[in-house]
């Protein structure tokens, strides 16, 4: 037998790794089974099945580094005691990956990717609050790290230690061959990618089928942005971009306007549905309120550039930490500073936050207040920054402090994980049925007290207020549960000096930009065509990348989705019931088209009008 017993010794410990890799991805499947609960026990089995393809790659991948020792016949007992800690450890990072995707995937919608380092300041300064409300995550993990340590011990020693020099080559090189075969998935023609693991067609269960390490390998060193060519000609994608919305001028304020931007963290159109935030229901009554209105990401590091440039998140990394983040993008605060407005803007968490200074002080901004600028530290949270109540009053003096006219922006925190409320206000709001539900009702009390204390302001009925949220979290209503309702935030404009229009129709944040220059007269023909006032005459629609592979454009009840290859499906959308009914043969043109033209004027440095 061409085999020595080093050889066999790593088939049978790749081999039992499968075991854990499958128990996890069971254990993805019950976190997440509000997701799946809806697809038939064929359809699991068989992501399950698929899944052992992508759990042997990955196994291959990760201990690379054993099979080459095996091709060292050094029978040493130091070194082989070496040789199993590295193996362990190799294989516990493997498993600590996976237990983190449980709950990166409600945040991000897609499997763990190198992308995750875009925030990688903000991950040291939270790992210790991490670590203690995920608490059990470290200890499963150490528990199957020992597990594999006792498991290997006992039941793959190396029994015979003596072999020839020529069959521990030949068999080393033929190993070395097969592990090569299990990392491209097999001997067919063409070897397994992130995309195989979608052949169901429904991207719910390609998820399911990943194996998360193998997801950040492959996609780790991810080759740049190609060029799309769904239409012979970028001309022809942006005359159809332009045909499909309106760019003229819906509402206008009279006189010089002040405007508030309120970017509240993590409301999801769910929980105010559901009565979770009960002040923010009532301000929607006296507000020009937008229930079908989606956020253009799912992280908060990607809400600025969609509500301040009309940028909507259409590539694997954040605009602000891509490649294209020294691009020509005129912004609106830079268009309000031209016109005379002062530009403050304010965020309760540390000065480095997710690289919020740097971004709004090179867009526009005079003054980015943080932390830092807040009088003492006795309300800080412990985690992320400063609690939302005394945050927000602190925002509120600042802006009676400004320049007229202003502009302010403010990010609130509190309604982030690890959703603290301070001890005075804890079991005074509904703990609801999901963690955040009574931090958004902190944050909610918070929103009412920052409007008690300006409504008596002179500047209060001069003032556009502008609310949305960053992006959606944990989710529990079917409604909500599909790659429309990942996105539902609410946006509220209230301006309690003018009677504003009641419309009702699709809206996102990149259209944000563009709905104030309009209330205030002022031209945005330099912003993006993502994104059109929402008192323009179109239906309006918002643009998205779903989960890390495909886009979708909604208009009205119509959803237009493709792949980054341009294959693609169109339903129609039940708003009631959250229900996507498949339309065959439906047209996917517009979505082809905002992706061309967004795609590739990002490569030519060239979006605007």
């Amino acid at each position: 037998m061409i085999f020595t017993s080093w050889h066999l010794r790593l088939f049978k410990r790749l081999g039992f790794l499968l075991i854990p890799y499958t128990l996890l991805r069971i254990g993805f499947y019950f976190y997440h089974y509000n997701t799946y609960r809806e697809f038939s026990r064929e359809d699991i089995l068989y992501s399950f099945l698929l899944g052992l393809r992508f759990d042997l790659a990955a196994v291959c991948l990760l201990n690379i580094a054993i099979a080459l020792i095996a091709l060292i016949p050094i029978s040493h007992q130091r070194f082989l005691i070496t040789e199993r800690i590295v193996f362990t450890f190799i294989n516990a990072l493997g498993f600590v990956m996976t237990l983190n995707d449980y709950e990166l995937y409600l945040f991000m919608g897609k499997r763990i990717s190198s992308d995750i380092f875009a925030v990688t300041g903000d991950i040291v300064e939270q790992l210790p609050q991490v670590a203690m409300y995920y608490w059990y995550f470290p200890f499963v993990t150490i528990g199957l790290g020992w597990i594999v340590f006792y498991i290997d011990k006992r039941m793959f020693n190396l029994r015979d230690r003596k072999t020839s020099s020529l069959r521990c080559w030949l068999g080393g090189i033929l190993s070395l061959g097969l592990l090569f075969v299990g990392i491209r998935g097999g001997i067919q023609n063409k070897a397994i990618n992130v995309q195989s693991a979608f052949v169901q067609g429904k991207n719910e269960l390609g998820h399911l089928v990943l194996n998360s390490p193998y997801h950040f390998l492959r996609t780790y060193k991810r080759k740049g942005i190609e060029r799309i060519s769904f239409f012979p000609t970028d001309d022809y994608a942006k005359k159809l971009v332009l045909d499909s919305r309106s760019f003229k001028t819906g509402f206008s304020t009279p006189g010089t306007f002040n405007v508030v931007l309120l970017i509240l963290e993590s409301f999801s159109q769910e929980y105010v549905d559901n009565g979770y935030a009960p002040f923010l229901s009532s301000l929607a009554k006296k507000s020009l309120y937008l229930d079908r209105h989606l956020a253009n990401g799912r992280r908060s590091i990607e809400v600025l550039p969609s509500v301040l440039c009309g940028l909507p998140s259409l590539i694997d990394d954040p605009i602000s930490k891509s490649a294209f983040s020294g691009n020509r993008f005129t912004c609106l605060p830079k268009i309000l500073k031209e016109a005379g407005y002062q530009n403050f803007f304010f965020h309760g968490g540390s000065r480095e936050t997710m690289g919020f200074e740097a971004y709004t002080l090179s867009n526009g901004f005079d003054r980015y207040f943080s932390r830092d600028d807040f009088p003492g530290d006795d309300e800080y949270d412990g985690h992320w920054g400063i609690y939302d109540g005394p945050y927000l009053q602190f925002a509120a003096e600042k802006i009676s402090e400004m320049k007229k006219p202003f502009f302010a922006g403010i990010f609130t925190l509190s309604s982030h994980q690890p959703y603290s409320v301070p001890a005075k206000y804890r079991d005074r709001f509904p703990k609801g049925t999901l963690e955040i539900h009574e931090s958004i009702g902190y944050a909610d009390f918070a929103l009412q007290e920052f409007f008690r204390k300006i409504e008596g302001e002179p500047w209060f009925k001069e003032t556009v207020f502008v609310i949305t949220s960053d992006h959606t979290q944990k989710r529990e209503t079917k409604k909500f549960e599909n790659m429309v309702g990942a996105f539902r935030v609410p946006l509220l404009i209230y301006a309690p000096g003018l009677k504003l229009p009641k419309i009702e129709k699709v809206t996102q944040h990149s259209d944000i930009p563009r709905t104030i220059l309009d209330m205030l007269g002022l031209e945005g023909e330099k912003l993006p065509l993502i994104g059109a006032s929402i008192f323009s005459a179109d239906q309006g629609m918002a643009l998205n990348f779903s989960d890390g592979r495909s886009y979708f454009l909604i208009q009205g009840n119509d959803v237009q989705k493709i792949d980054r290859l341009g294959t693609g499906e169109t339903f129609k959308l039940d708003w009631a019931s959250g229900e996507l009914i498949p339309i065959q043969n439906g047209d996917l043109s517009l979505v082809k088209a905002n992706i061309q033209y967004f795609i590739n004027s990002l490569l030519d440095n060239n979006l605007s009008l």
